[in-house]
């Protein structure tokens, strides 16, 4: 028809094989854009596990997870005899701060993972004082019998505790003033998660 010009086969094929060859530049361009997606993306995901992991380490760490394992259960209680001689040292029918201090302390060398006493977790920051009589612990008031439970190795764990070597003071008292002092292997025990909070002493907002 006069006023057309039709494209001849050669230049159409032409035009095609140009298209095609962009088209291929165009999907390997996005190909290779979605394989740097995907690494990044592997990188973020592997990141992201090594991340929840130390945080879930540092949790344990620091007593904020509720633990479960095999360990020890130590009882300790103040004497059940009840005919005390005027003249005596009242102090040695008692179980005090400092014996449940040696003990816990004795349990961390021993390689326990987790301890708690009287269902208080033990933690870094924790401290067992005494309060005219009254025993303290994450500043919660524990009354006696006290009962230590520590995650570990059963067998390390009782080693240390029934060396003659260590906790000479309670050893002799449970044997001449009737303190008890309980030793046994546990093959589950449960402890529950740290409940208090975190001293913070330095640190301030930043601008």
């Amino acid at each position: 028809m006069p006023g057309i010009e039709h494209e001849s086969g050669a230049l159409t094929i032409q035009r095609l094989e140009v298209e095609q060859e962009e088209l291929k530049e165009s999907i390997g361009r996005m190909r290779e854009g979605l394989d740097e997606y995907r690494r990044e993306l592997a990188a973020n995901t592997e990141m992201l596990k090594e991340i929840s992991a130390e945080l879930e380490r540092q949790k344990m760490m620091a007593g904020l997870l509720a633990v479960e394992g095999p360990g020890v259960q130590v009882t300790l209680d103040d004497s059940s005899i009840q005919s005390v001689p005027a003249t005596a040292d009242s102090g040695v029918y008692l179980i005090h701060e400092y014996d449940l201090r040696d003990v816990v302390n004795l349990l961390w060398m021993a390689g326990s993972e987790a301890i708690a006493v009287n269902d208080e977790r033990i933690v870094a920051t924790t401290s067992i004082y005494c309060v005219g009589s009254t025993v303290m612990a994450n500043d919660t008031r524990l009354s006696p019998p006290y009962l230590i439970q520590a995650i570990g190795n059963p067998v390390s764990q009782e080693d240390i505790l029934r060396n003659p070597a260590y906790l000479k003071e309670v050893k002799r008292k449970a044997e001449l003033y009737g303190v008890q002092f309980k030793v046994n292997r546990m093959r589950m025990l449960s402890l529950p998660a740290y409940k208090g909070g975190f001293p913070i002493d330095h640190a301030q907002l930043g601008d």
